[in-house]
């Protein structure tokens, strides 16, 4: 029978490089922004609750004697958006404890796990802000997404509490985005007559997100003007790639759903976070779990996203080539 260390397998140790490599999370340069950016706190409330106009007060030419319109007209509501909440665990085995310390633990298990978690809640917040957060294709406990949110009714009625007819009916009115659903083959004209369907004045789209797919489409197209790659955007600062597109990023989103492409006009996005540490990112500590010596601890997030102005943005959908 063959031993099981010969003269320098028993002393020598196996070298472990004191790193670690992620091989499963996808990166979201949008929620990257978000986070950046866009970040607002509140302090406490049940909701998170943003004032809005949707009309016009009377007013109009008039002549010598003419008598006004003075009837009241209601022209204010508001955009509320529950508190949702987010949590990453992290269960250790006590024993663990023990064994991974001193010279002989290459790295901390404590420090690596913890960098999932992190990895984890951005994988978890960057998935859900595409999707809906009304039941259709996230939970309701979900983050009201961008697809909830820039829609003009037609697969999805109310956002933000609001029944979308009830204020206007049209793309780009009221609470309503621009939205073309089942292009199939996408053409510059079409990303073109979406961008320009929701310019209003100095307001216009500075971020444009779609997948890999779609992004090559889109570079296969515009490429005979490489000069439209950029370096000078946010996100391209941190390492995405991005080029533009009448003035706005056109980046690679891996966390957005097959077949969509979102244009944003990021000034009127809000990415609410409580101002209470343990809420933002923050962790409960350890708690040992009952008759054992192993503990517990949860990653936690509370907060919404908040999309104040989706006739300034839209959403292609259904592109497959």
């Amino acid at each position: 029978m063959a031993l099981t260390w010969d003269d320098m397998t028993g002393k020598t140790n196996k070298f472990i490089v004191p790193g670690m490599v992620d091989e499963v999370y996808k990166s979201s340069p949008v929620f990257t922004r978000l986070r950046t950016n866009n970040k607002e706190n509140f302090e406490g409330g049940t909701t998170i609750r943003h004032p809005i106009m949707y009309a016009k007060l009377k007013g109009g030419p008039f002549s010598r004697g003419s008598s006004f319109d003075t009837s009241y007209v209601q022209t204010d509501t508001a955009l509320e958006v529950n508190v949702k909440f987010y949590y990453v665990n992290v269960t250790l085995f006590g024993t663990d404890n023990m064994l991974n310390r001193g010279p002989e633990a290459a790295m901390s298990l404590v420090e690596s796990k913890m960098v999932n978690a992190a990895g984890r809640m951005a994988d978890l917040l960057g998935t859900d802000i595409w999707l809906d957060g009304q039941g259709t294709n996230s939970s309701t406990l979900a983050v009201d997404g961008f697809q909830a949110s820039i829609d003009d009714g037609g697969n999805f009625a109310t956002y933000g509490g609001i029944t979308r007819s009830d204020i206007a009916s049209g793309s780009n009115v009221g609470i309503n985005a621009y939205q073309v659903g089942s292009i199939g083959a996408l053409s510059l004209s079409q990303v073109q007559t979406a961008y320009g369907a929701c310019w209003f004045g100095r307001e216009h789209i500075d971020l444009i997100a779609c997948t890999q797919p779609i992004w090559d489409i889109m570079w296969n197209k515009i490429q005979p003007q490489q000069r439209f790659r950029e370096e000078s955007s946010d996100v391209a600062k941190i390492g995405f790639q991005s080029m533009r597109f009448n003035g706005a990023s056109l980046t690679v989103d891996q966390l957005i759903p097959s077949g969509f492409m979102f244009g944003l006009n990021t000034k009127f996005l809000q990415f609410w976070i409580t101002s209470m540490p343990k809420y933002q990112f923050g962790f409960t500590g350890w708690k040992e779990a009952q008759n054992t010596d192993d503990v517990a601890g949860q990653y936690l997030f509370g907060g919404n996203l908040l999309n104040v102005g989706p006739r300034f943005m839209f959403k292609l959908s259904g592109i497959t080539g």
